[in-house]
């Protein structure tokens, strides 16, 4: 095996075993500045967890097709974090080199829809296999949210916002979740983390 062989195959190994200790993907982009690519750091992170049920499911049987899989899921979130960071680079140097303006332009009001009431929460379970339902009590201040939360082991307070068609909010619970998705004709839907841990929910107006 000749120089530029043996340094491919190493190069090649380093890469393997940077993807193998790869942590799960977590959304990390803004949705109010990006939503395309938050949308998709959710999409990752949603195939995560259903490949993560599978896996479950067939006892972890799967060839290690299943693991690459998440590998390179895990490494396609980085790289939209990273063309989100080169977004927001790219927007400060045209910032910074723009004209300065005659008189300040006011940022767009955001508007979001309306999610005030009673919901029930269909969630699946981050550390086994199942789901479990959780019910929540939303009051809606502009793109202000807060109200109560109720799960089959702790129950409190919850607050958060809404942007458009996109819902994040926080249990404050003796254990946080954070629900972040998207609010649909049918209900809302996403994906919701807890201890670094995400699987996906959805929920449903009572």
């Amino acid at each position: 095996m000749n120089c530029a062989k043996i340094i491919a195959a190493i190069s090649f190994s380093a890469a393997c075993f940077g993807l193998a200790h790869a942590q799960a993907p977590s959304i990390t982009v803004d949705p109010s500045r990006h939503g395309n690519l938050a949308s998709a750091q959710e999409s990752v992170a949603q195939a995560y967890g259903r490949i993560s049920e599978a896996q479950r499911d067939n006892s972890a049987h799967l060839g290690g097709h299943a693991q690459r899989a998440k590998d390179f899921l895990t490494q396609a979130n980085q790289e939209i974090g990273l063309a989100a960071s080169q977004s927001d680079a790219n927007q400060s140097e045209a910032v910074s080199s723009a004209p300065p303006l005659s008189q300040p332009v006011a940022p767009p009001a955001m508007t979001g829809a309306n999610i005030s009431g009673n919901w029930t929460i269909y969630a699946y379970n981050v550390s086994q296999p199942g789901s479990s339902l959780k019910e929540i009590q939303i009051s809606q201040d502009g793109n202000i949210v807060s109200g109560t939360f109720h799960g089959p082991h702790q129950k409190g307070h919850l607050q958060g916002w809404i942007n458009g068609n996109h819902v994040e909010f926080s249990t404050d619970t003796r254990d946080v979740l954070t629900f972040r998705g998207e609010v649909t004709p049918e209900g809302m839907s996403g994906m919701y983390g807890i201890h670094g841990e995400h699987a996906p929910w959805k929920a449903q107006r009572n």
